[in-house]
Formats: C-alpha cells, sequence, structure tokens
C-alpha cells in the first residue's frame, strides 16, 4: 500500500442544490447498494490523511464523522468557490484536492499525479485538463490562493471557477483523450446519467 499524502488534504464538496436530480442529494445516491459519499470517502482515505466535507447539512453526514471533518460553506450561495474557500480556510494541510461529491470513477493514479505536481510546482492551482476541457472540480489548490478566492467573491464577480482561474497561477495537466480518462471526470447530475453508470459500473473505482 502506498503512503498517504502528506501535506494535501481531501476536500468533497457536497453542497449543490441538485435540482437536475430532483433534490436528492447526490452524495446520497446509491451505486449497487452503497451511496457514492460512502465509496468516495473511503477511497480518499486510502489516499489522504486529511478528509473535509463541505456542506450546508453536516447533520447528514454525521454517520462519517469519524472519518471527516465536517464545515459549511463561510460565504453561503457562491457555488463550488464558496466551497473551495472553506476548504482552504479548514484544512491543517499546504493545500486541497478538491473533488465533486458525485464522481463515482475516480483515480489514485491522475490524483496522486496532480498531488504530486502541486508540491514540485510553484502555482496556485494544478486543474486537469483533455483538449480543451478542464474539470475544476477534480482539481488541487494551494492554500495561498484562500485570499483570492475571498477577493474574487466578495467583489461580486461571478461564480464560475473557469473564470476565477483566470486570475490566478493554474496549471494544467493534459490527459490523453481517450475514454478511460473522460470516465474519471464523469458526474452524477441527472436520473438518466445514473443508469448509464449503474450499468457501466463493475463495483471498483479505478486504482
Amino acid at each position: 500500500m502506498k503512503d498517504k499524502v502528506k501535506n494535501v488534504a481531501a476536500a468533497v464538496l457536497a453542497g449543490g442544490k441538485n435540482s437536475r436530480m430532483a433534490g436528492q442529494n447526490k452524495a446520497f445516491i446509491d451505486i449497487h447498494g452503497v451511496p457514492i459519499i460512502k465509496r468516495t470517502i473511503d477511497f480518499l482515505d486510502e489516499i489522504f490523511e486529511e478528509i473535509i466535507i463541505v456542506t450546508n447539512v453536516t447533520e447528514n453526514f454525521n454517520l462519517y464523522e469519524d472519518k471527516v471533518l465536517l464545515t459549511k460553506d463561510i460565504f453561503r450561495d457562491a457555488g463550488p468557490l464558496g466551497g473551495i474557500h472553506s476548504a482552504l480556510t479548514h484544512t491543517s494541510k499546504d493545500a486541497v484536492f478538491v473533488v465533486a461529491c458525485d464522481m463515482p470513477f475516480l483515480s489514485s493514479h491522475i490524483i496522486r499525479t496532480q498531488t504530486n505536481c502541486s508540491t514540485m510546482l510553484h502555482c496556485d492551482c494544478i486543474v486537469p485538463r483533455i483538449g480543451s476541457c478542464i474539470e475544476p472540480l477534480h482539481a488541487v489548490y494551494n492554500k495561498h490562493v484562500k485570499d483570492a478566492v475571498s477577493e474574487y467573491i466578495v467583489n461580486g464577480n461571478d461564480k464560475s471557477i473557469k473564470n476565477f482561474l483566470t486570475t490566478v497561477n493554474a496549471y494544467y495537466l493534459d490527459l490523453a483523450d481517450n475514454d478511460s480518462n473522460r470516465k474519471i471526470f464523469c458526474n452524477v447530475n441527472t436520473p438518466h446519467d445514473l443508469t448509464v453508470i449503474t450499468g457501466n459500473y463493475d463495483g471498483d473505482l479505478i486504482k
């Protein structure tokens, strides 16, 4: 078993409105009888020493308190940027790997590559990219970018993480454009997505 990452925490953003899932909290969607959030926590626990869940309904996640730190948004209604800011504020590490709560095909190889890059490179964020598509909710954010996130929100800018990334020193980790890599960044956004993902799920996250 590989050693856990020492200087980077993991943060799962679970504060979305879930409007396309008819209000169902995506973190608790079952895939073959196991909630996505449990799969994600167990998976991240093999990689990271510290796991944070950012949610404004912390009581829904009490079952996982032995493995995670539960925290709420400091800036409400700021979207994922607010979640990133909260994670950076509460972590004890130098950086945070931020991931959405509805990605069932995470890859430890890609995550460890990103965390290694964050240690070696002098940049604010490590964001994976396939072609022209980036995934800012599978990215590493250095703790020192917290104030830039706060300033961006306070100044009334839009809630787009992609636009925020243009204001900081972001490094884009280019990945091959293939089905395997694209699968890693799949989200469960709609009931149709869940049907397709459940049909293709083999019971294991990608190692």
